[in-house]
This record gives C-alpha cells, structure tokens and sequence, in this order.
C-alpha cells in the first residue's frame, strides 16, 4: 500500500482519490506505510495470545464499523455537494455578466463544490485495504498456532488503522470544501442581491415635468 509523504502530502492525497474515480478498484496510496509489528513475543504465554487474538478481532470489527459510518456519511455529502454544485451552475448566466471579481468568486465557489463531489465520492468507491488472515495458511503456517495468529492480528490491525484515518481526512477535507464553496455562493448571491442591474445600462429615464402639479407639454399624439 503506497504513501504520500513530503509537501502538501494532503492535499496531493485529496487530488489522487478524486482521479481514482477514473479508475475504480485501484488501490488507493495512504499518508504513511502501517508501522511494522516490533514486539518480541518469545515470552508470551498462550493464554497471552488467546487474547491478542480476541483484541485483534475486535479492533478490526471496530475499524469496518468506523469505515461504514465514514462511508454514510459521506454519501450524504456527495448529495448535498450535487445540489450546491447545480445551485451554483444555474447561476452562471446571470454572473458572467458581471464585474470580473464576481465571476472569479463565482468560479471558485464552483470548482470548490465540485472537489467536494468528488472527495465524498471517492470516499464511497475507493477500494478499501484492511488486513486479513487466510485461514488455509494459517493452517499451513508454523507453530505454535495461536503465536501465528497474534502476529498476522498484529499486523492486520495496523494496516486497517491507516486505512480509517485516511479514508477519515479525505471525508473531513470535502466537508471543508463543501462549507467554503457554500460561503463563496452566499457573497456570490450578497452582490446579485446588491447589483440586480448588472452591466446592462439602465434605460432612458423621461424628462421630469417643470411644474410640480401639471405639464404644460402637449400630449403626444396618438397614431391613427
């Protein structure tokens, strides 16, 4: 499972989820490599690995349940980033008529808004990676088998525990940009609201009457 290290490390992450839509089942990279199991367990007894093993399953059941809730909630931001995306769209007739700093707030209260589709979405289809143990080499594998299985747990648990968080980042970033796109629409629609004329020049208003009460000018007649 690759990482993403070095400079703007989430924001690239951010970037290669929302192409990995073009590319599903594609395994998608993690902030760090999980931490290689370090303990010694020479001095373990079996009942010590009976309950590595049973800590292990519970994590893991924790980690899938951690993932589901991320997942659901991320399809709710999938949905409401797809309604402020349209609400901004249908707005481009009226802002590309506007003064150029509207239109430059307007582009990136949309660009924002389609990232956080894209960000929620991925979240949904990204293939996740969680460590598992194959029961056909656990049977296979050395022994004692209870130490076997602590072990693979060990490791298991680490790679799942990567998997969350950053599956868990990328849905907090597209909820960030979800909320900053809506602010950029609520000052986009603050100088509509301001300026409902626009660019368009106001039409020929008529000359006022000289006198307060009446006109003097002859009525304009009428085509027969």
């Amino acid at each position: 499972m690759p990482g993403v290290t070095g400079r703007f490390a989430e924001a690239r992450l951010y970037l290669t989820y929302c192409a990995a839509l073009l590319h599903p089942g594609r395994a998608v990279p993690t902030f760090t490599q999980p931490t290689a199991v370090s303990i010694d367990l020479d001095t373990h007894t079996s009942d010590e690995f009976t309950l590595l093993i049973d800590e292990g399953r519970r994590q893991l059941d924790r980690q899938m349940a951690d993932l589901d809730r991320i997942r659901n909630r991320a399809g709710a931001l999938a949905t409401i980033s797809l309604g402020l995306t349209a609400a901004v769209v249908t707005k481009s007739a009226d802002i590309l008529e506007r003064h150029w700093t509207l239109i430059i707030l307007w582009a990136f209260a949309c660009t924002l808004a389609l990232l956080a589709v894209a960000g929620a979405a991925s979240v949904l289809s990204a293939r996740a990676v969680f460590g598992s143990t194959d029961t056909k080499m656990a049977a296979e594998g050395p022994r004692p088998l209870d130490r076997y299985l602590a072990e693979a747990y060990a490791e298991n648990v680490a790679v799942g525990e990567e998997t969350v968080r950053t599956f868990l980042t990328v849905f907090r970033d597209a909820v960030t940009l979800a909320v900053v796109s809506a602010l950029m629409f609520l000052l986009v629609l603050a100088g509509l609201a301001r300026n409902p004329g626009g660019t368009t020049p106001d039409p020929p208003k008529e000359a006022p009457c000289p006198t307060s009460m009446t006109c003097s000018a002859p009525p304009t007649p009428k085509a027969q």
